[in-house]
């Protein structure tokens, strides 16, 4: 029970590691949709700060701090320091793509569903293992049941035919 426990806060783990991607790729779409015109080229137009992310994508900084940096190795996003340590971070065209593509969902829900395979698989060779040893048991009890009776019978016989041959 325990296993099933872990097992499903990873599922849900990874559910939510894949939402929270598909989260920021959004938030950050839609700064640098409202953005873009030819004379927005200042990168505080199409980028958002660390603050603003952290209030359009609804999770803890953390969770978004460690998927921000897998965006960022997948040439999704970019961060760009500005004056005074800030930092704007922004989507590429593969972030957009990647966007529009519900990459992050669907890979999520990919992943949730071989979890969930795997479970079962699982489940399903400990049922057969079950089954399997419970039909051994009882096969072995029947057997020795049987043979018990056999010999039983064997005795009644020798003992009818030791009365007929005495007579």
């Amino acid at each position: 029970m325990n296993k099933i426990v872990n097992f499903n806060a990873i599922t849900e783990s990874m559910e939510n590691k894949f939402k929270i991607r598909h989260a920021i790729l959004k938030s950050l779409h839609e700064k640098r949709s409202e953005g873009t015109s030819p004379g927005n080229i200042d990168v505080s137009e199409i980028a958002r700060i660390w603050s603003d992310l952290i209030e359009t994508v609804d999770s803890s900084e953390n969770k978004i701090a460690e998927q921000i940096q897998c965006l960022e190795n997948q040439k999704e996003i970019y961060k760009q320091e500005e004056e005074y340590y800030i930092f704007y971070y922004a989507i590429t065209d593969i972030g957009t793509a990647s966007f529009y593509d519900q990459k992050y969902l669907d890979e999520g829900k990919k992943r949730s569903r071989e979890k969930y395979h795997e479970i079962i698989r699982n489940w399903s060779v400990t049922i057969l293992l079950i089954l399997a040893i419970l039909t051994f048991t009882i096969n072995a009890y029947v057997t020795i049941k049987r043979n018990s009776e056999i010999e039983n019978l064997e005795n009644k016989l020798k003992i009818i035919s030791n009365q007929i041959n005495r007579k």
